[in-house]
């Protein structure tokens, strides 16, 4: 152990408290709730991005509520990975509280700079003590008196907080990128909605409306106006190295990781060849909502058999994109979904679906609007992913004492 770093217990510096028990069917209201997907997403709680809930009637919720410095650990998660993963809030609120899933510390230590254990406790090193703390089949889960007895070795509070402020001004360039791409991609959702859903295109006072829609405009079925699955890597042609994409690794509106790897150690559904412009769509749990399109892509781009890859042939890959993402697109593909423990669609259901069309120079005018859009998250989203590679590298190393920091 470095000079003037100790081992210690971490119940010996604060107080564990399991959150608020609700029913999923609660009403929204006006209380925002900690959950354990607000923890998965990153070091740092959201507030912006939680969910709201009516606890009037659970009475005192005081306790519950959420203090500057206060940690969040996932209590039970599915994923036995997930369990102990661990965040901070960098703020009070006295309109937020977490849920029972969620396990509260807040610490009544000066000893603990609570940012620096944040980044301590999301090492590997214990992280994987962590997950050997926690127990169950179905959904595993960890005790407050596990977590409670988990050794820690910490250093004096200056170098917590110099390792603190290290890591966390990585943090900061990721979350001011990623407010950067919310505000491209709402840019982008209200034109679309603007010109497509309310009408409301250029010079739209000038044409006629037909039975609910602008005169000119048609309904076609998705297959006449995009490829679904055109380009696949046959038998054969298989490539030295790919960059692979599986459908754990799609969230909505994001492909979140890519694995580089050598064609004949991939897995036997690495074969849908994807291009720019391309949208991929799982076909298993479309209520999911496992979407992305693919801007720029990595050299020999595979992703897995498992998505629908629709390939933009007589409208823009911008306008394809978000009609194929809207609600009713949502709701079209789960309705017809079929299989009981996976429900999936076909490529069928794909190339079936109506979407409107609108005229070509306005499709034209649209994706001339937005195009540079995508192309300007794809760039930020390079970026976030360097940073976060360079935080990780960094992390164990610090919080270790691998690497010494001054005071």
């Amino acid at each position: 152990m470095m000079l003037g770093w100790r081992r210690a217990r971490l119940g010996e510096f604060g107080e564990f408290r399991n959150g608020v028990n609700f029913d999923k069917g609660q009403k929204v209201g006006d209380i925002r709730l900690i959950n354990v997907k607000d923890i998965f997403d990153g070091h740092t709680i959201d507030f912006e991005s939680l969910d709201t809930v009516d606890l009037n009637e659970l009475g005192n919720i005081e306790r519950f509520l959420v203090h500057e410095g206060d940690l969040f650990f996932v209590r039970s998660s599915v994923k036995r990975d997930g369990v102990g993963l661990v965040s901070i809030a960098k703020r009070s609120d006295d309109a937020t509280v977490h849920c029972g899933f969620v396990i509260r510390f807040r610490l009544n230590s000066a000893e603990f700079e609570p940012l620096f254990l944040t980044y301590l406790l999301r090492s590997q090193r214990y992280r994987e003590v962590i997950i050997g703390l926690s127990g169950g089949s179905a959904i595993t889960n960890i005790s407050q008196d596990s977590l409670a007895s988990l050794e820690v070795d910490i250093p004096p509070l200056p170098t917590q907080r110099r390792i603190a402020s290290i890591l966390s001004a990585y943090d900061d360039l990721i979350e001011n990128n990623m407010r950067r791409i919310k505000i491209l991609e709402e840019m982008a959702q209200r034109l679309y909605r603007e010109w497509f859903v309310h009408f409301r295109f250029p010079r739209h006072e000038k044409v006629k409306m037909v039975k609910g829609a602008p005169k000119g405009w048609e309904v076609k079925r998705l297959g006449e106006i995009a490829g679904i699955n055109s380009s696949s890597v046959k038998k054969g042609d298989e490539l030295e190295e790919i960059h692979y994409v599986d459908i754990a690794s799609v969230s909505t509106g994001s492909i979140d990781q890519v694995t580089q790897m050598h064609f004949k150690d991939a897995p036997g559904r690495a074969r849908r060849a994807v291009r720019h412009g391309d949208i991929i769509w799982s076909c298993v749990r479309p209520n999911r909502k496992s979407y992305s399109i693919v801007v720029d892509p990595l050299p020999n781009l595979i992703v897995s058999t498992g998505f629908a890859v629709i390939t933009a042939k007589s409208v823009p890959y911008t306008y394809l994109y978000y009609v194929v993402t809207t609600d009713e697109f949502v709701g079209y593909l789960t309705n017809h979904a079929t299989g009981a423990a996976y429900p999936a669609v076909s490529t069928s259901d794909f190339e079936n679906a109506k979407v409107l069309v609108p005229p070509n120079a306005l499709l034209k005018k649209f994706h001339l609007a937005i195009d540079d859009f995508f192309v300007e998250q794809n760039i930020l989203k390079r970026k976030n992913a360097n940073l976060r590679r360079t935080r990780d590298m960094l992390l164990p190393k610090l919080v270790s004492g691998e690497v010494e920091v001054g005071d």
